[in-house]
């Protein structure tokens, strides 16, 4: 049995008996080359890039995080019309009832907060005058 180069591709060798080398009968059924070869990843260099894209898993959802960090930080300053450094505590007015008195059911919230102030001795003295 003795060799000879394929008829198709004139670089391999065949058989006698065979009509294509392997190659070519790959390329024939539609198989062909298939692309092997790994692209890594251009921002860090060390991972395979997703396929279709230039980036690796890693990368790619670090890009799209940073992405939505940027959008959300401009909505927030576009929306914003004082920033804290434009406002003065004393500036900040907080509304109050027409009749200028704190409710009752408020009262005892702020009561619960700040623990009983039954124990305070100003009250004492304002409840004896």
């Amino acid at each position: 049995m003795g060799l000879r180069k394929c008829p198709r591709c004139e670089l391999n060798y065949i058989r006698e008996d065979e009509k294509y080398c392997g190659v070519c009968r790959r390329e024939m059924k539609g198989e062909g080359d298939r692309e092997d070869t790994v692209i890594m990843c251009i921002e860090c260099g060390e991972n395979p890039a997703v396929k279709g894209a230039e980036l690796c898993a890693i990368c790619l959802r670090e890009a799209r995080r940073q992405e939505k960090l940027s959008s959300i930080n401009a909505d927030v300053h576009e929306h914003s019309d004082l920033s804290l450094d434009e406002v003065e505590l004393d500036e900040i007015e907080v509304p109050l009832p027409e009749d200028g008195e704190i409710p009752e059911s408020e009262l005892d919230e702020i009561d619960k907060e700040l623990g009983d102030v039954d124990d305070d001795p100003l009250a004492d003295s304002d409840k004896e005058m």
